[in-house]
Formats: structure tokens, sequence, C-alpha cells
């Protein structure tokens, strides 16, 4: 039995269908952004300089796009 902390296990299925799926990989000399969008057959992928205000400024231009 699983314990009640247990991060390495899901506690329920994956729809690979219905769910979108976004990794982030954080180094010192760059960041990684992608992600699975259901219903879309290419994977976006987005390489990015390490910077806290770039991310927030490329997060806020797509919002009013």
């Amino acid at each position: 039995m699983p314990q009640p902390n247990d991060l390495s296990r899901s506690l329920v299925a994956l729809d690979q269908n219905s769910t979108i799926i976004a990794v982030v990989e954080l180094s010192q000399s760059s960041w990684l952004v992608g992600g699975v969008l259901p219903g879309i057959e290419r994977q976006p992928c987005k390489k990015l300089e390490p910077s806290p205000k770039s991310a927030l400024r490329k997060r806020a231009e797509n919002d009013l796009d």
C-alpha cells in the first residue's frame, strides 16, 4: 500500500486525450518549457534565458494577445 505522501505514484489514471501536460526544466544556463496538448500533434518547446523578469514579461505579452 502506498504511503500517504508518496509523490512518486499517481492516485488517478492519466487521460492523455483530455489532459494538458506542461514541463519546465530550470537550470542556471537556460530554461526549457514544453507541453503536450490534446488534439495537437506537435509538442511545443521553448528555450528561454534564465530570468524571472523575462518569464513574467513573456507571460504578460501572451495574456495581451
